[in-house]
């Protein structure tokens, strides 16, 4: 994990961005995450923010829209997102079976 960028101006914009990026970071750490408690959880990945700071997401990359820093919720349960879990551990892509009952995207 990365820590936020620590922010070296005065401006009242910039110390709130640093404020929220701290606590995101303290509430985060050792942690994994779930987005607006859809029960999927994800493992944490740090992404760049405005201001040079950094936030906690998803490491799938699922997106996030609106982007909103309270919508996502730190949790000590386990990873159950199969896409995180393949980037966080390189486990190998997941079988048929595994993927059963998923929809298949009709790419034309």
């Amino acid at each position: 994990m990365s820590t936020p960028a620590a922010s070296t101006s005065s401006d009242p914009l910039s110390a709130v961005l640093g404020s929220v990026a701290r606590h995101a970071a303290t509430q985060f750490r050792d942690r994994n995450l779930v987005v607006r408690n859809r029960g999927t959880v994800h493992a944490v990945a740090w992404t760049r923010w405005m201001g040079g700071h950094e936030l906690p997401a998803p490491a799938c990359h699922v997106g996030v829209a609106g982007w909103a820093v309270e919508d996502i919720h730190p949790t000590r349960d386990p990873v159950t997102c199969k896409l995180c879990l393949r980037r966080t551990t390189g486990a190998p892509p997941a079988t048929d079976a595994e993927t059963a009952g998923q929809l298949a995207l009709e790419l034309t």
